[in-house]
């Protein structure tokens, strides 16, 4: 599975930030306030909540004794909360005024920490206002607690010791699966420095270079399979744990699984126009040296952004594109797979079923993976001739991977030691292909980066330059026709896929969730935290 690219100068979602920085509580005779200007600096670190007055005395303007007892509740806690006053008639730097916002004096107002920006490289201009969030009316300390818990993603109780919401989270970060625990790999470098082919697919040649696992596999722990569970066990077991498992065995009843023929989808969507990828071995968001690309000498990446990448010298391959329609698309597929079209790969891939062919969806029965406890971001296919390897990577979604139609070996690293997979930005470029004489040609760098790619090939890893990869501990999760891959968020993962001898393909289809443990990314010390979504899990 791979994530859309980002753009130097793109904002994108960044995740929950740490809680645990200093707080930093007033006395009760203070008579200043935070300026607006305070709370921007603050808000870089903490999360900032204030009662709004007219003289900077609490007792003097309103009725507040819930925020008196919230301020001595957390002046001794550890939380990242700054908790002060602020003056009705503040304003922001860039001149805007407080009340713009519907504020009045007696409200509690509260400024969420800001997120570092960790998708732009390029420098940017500081913020001149954040939009706060506004409690009126009842301000008992109850209420006021679970303001500030939703608001600064904090977990404390009216006692001011942690909630139970808060207790059970710290359990969850103190037990997630790590595969080192399960592995009885004793030496470092358990990928060779070389790559091994190792041929499980029937009727393959080991000659055939594009069917290669990675790897000896007896070396290799796998993952647990098992039949499917119930809601409950499903969570307590692997979602809030971070535990990859395959449910063996448990699409045969789909419509899909049966009547998804190439036949059945070329005479359903022959005319629909897709857009595919083309790669000449079949090796998809690659990364390889920046200088094996034609006007390299010429593309220039801004100073301050060349600055802040940890490999400036490499680029993640992206394939090439083409628009066609579905029956084009099949012939390709048929063709690559009978040798007739050879040094090229197509592949129609996260394509979002919704969107493109939604009558498949009926064919689907997700109501089997235990409804409504994730929330659905997007529902994709992933239909190729089969000889694709879509390189090591990690996605921000928990992810349900379900075969249909060929296998899948699908390589796993968890995302703990995120030092030992180098995560970062790599720039990115993209393949050009040639339709007329058939050739794929390395032409296009572009001013954009990859925040998921790491840059290790695991297929032939250099250690002098990766030294820390020596120190992971694989997992394989090889995927059969009727198996389920639950993938959590954040994993690392490089996919080997094969074809199904007789059809000539291979077919999956996939669920992204909102993640239950989240984390900021790009960025190789952040750990995984529960998603604030989630909180009524807890």
């Amino acid at each position: 599975m791979r994530s859309e690219k980002v753009y130097f100068n793109i904002n994108n979602l960044a995740f929950l930030g740490a809680l645990n920085w200093c707080i930093i509580c007033c006395a009760s005779a203070l008579s200043s306030c935070l300026s607006l200007d305070d709370v921007l600096t603050r808000s870089r670190s903490s999360c900032v909540v204030a009662l709004v007055t007219k003289n900077c005395i609490a007792d003097q303007d309103v009725d507040n004794y819930g925020y008196v007892q919230l301020r001595n509740l957390l002046q001794h806690k550890n939380l990242g909360i700054v908790v002060d006053f602020v003056h009705i008639d503040s304003k922001w730097p860039n001149g805007e005024p407080l009340r713009k916002g519907n504020v009045e004096v007696g409200n509690i107002v509260l400024f969420r920490k800001v997120k570092k920006d960790r998708t732009c490289l390029l420098p940017s201009t500081r913020k001149q206002s954040i939009a706060p969030v506004i409690l009126n009316g009842i301000n008992d300390l109850a209420t006021l607690v679970d303001f500030v818990n939703d608001g600064c993603e904090t977990y404390f109780s009216t006692s001011g010791g942690p909630s139970v919401e808060g207790l059970h989270r710290n359990e969850i970060l103190k037990t997630l699966f790590h595969v080192k625990n399960i592995s009885n790999i004793q030496s470092r470098k358990v990928f060779p420095t070389q790559s091994l082919q190792f041929c499980e697919v029937k009727d393959q040649s080991c000659s055939d270079t594009n069917h290669m696992l990675h790897s000896n596999p007896s070396k290799i722990p796998e993952c647990e399979k098992i039949d499917l569970p119930s809601k409950n066990s499903f969570f307590h077991n692997y979602v809030k744990t971070s535990k990859p498992v395959i449910f063996k065995n448990v699409l045969r009843n789909w419509p899909a699984f049966s009547k998804w023929t190439n036949g059945y989808l070329r005479e359903k969507y022959g005319k629909n126009n897709i857009h595919i990828k083309l790669t000449p071995l079949g090796e998809y968001e690659g990364v390889e040296p920046r200088n094996m690309w034609e006007n390299h000498e010429k593309f220039k990446i801004p100073q301050s952004v060349l600055n802040q990448l940890a490999f400036p010298d490499l680029v993640v391959v992206r394939p090439a594109t083409k628009n066609l329609n579905f029956s084009s698309f099949m012939d390709i597929v048929e063709k690559v797979s009978n040798g007739s079209i050879k040094d090229m790969s197509a592949y129609l891939e996260y394509s979002s079923i919704p969107d493109h062919l939604p009558e498949l969806e009926d064919d689907i029965q997700e109501d089997l993976f235990f409804q409504g406890l994730l929330k659905r971001d997007h529902l994709n296919i992933w239909l190729s001739d089969g000889r694709t390897l879509g390189k090591l990577h990690f996605d921000q979604y928990d992810n349900l991977l379900c075969q249909i139609s060929g296998k899948k070996q699908v390589m796993l690293f968890d995302p703990h030691n995120n030092h030992q997979m180098y995560e970062g930005h790599i720039p990115e470029a993209t393949l050009s292909y040639n339709q007329t004489s058939n050739t794929f040609h390395r032409r296009h760098l572009l001013e954009s980066t990859s925040m998921v790619m790491s840059p290790v090939d695991i297929l032939k890893p250099d250690y002098s330059r990766f030294p820390l990869f020596g120190d992971t501990y694989p997992l394989n999760c090889t995927l059969e026709e009727g198996d389920v891959l639950y993938l959590p968020s954040f994993w690392w993962h490089e996919v080997q896929s094969f074809p199904n001898v007789t059809a000539g393909r291979n077919l999956a289809i996939n669920f992204w969730y909102d993640p239950f443990l989240i984390k900021e990314f790009p960025c190789a010390e952040c750990k995984l935290d529960v998603n604030p979504k989630y909180r009524h899990l807890l």
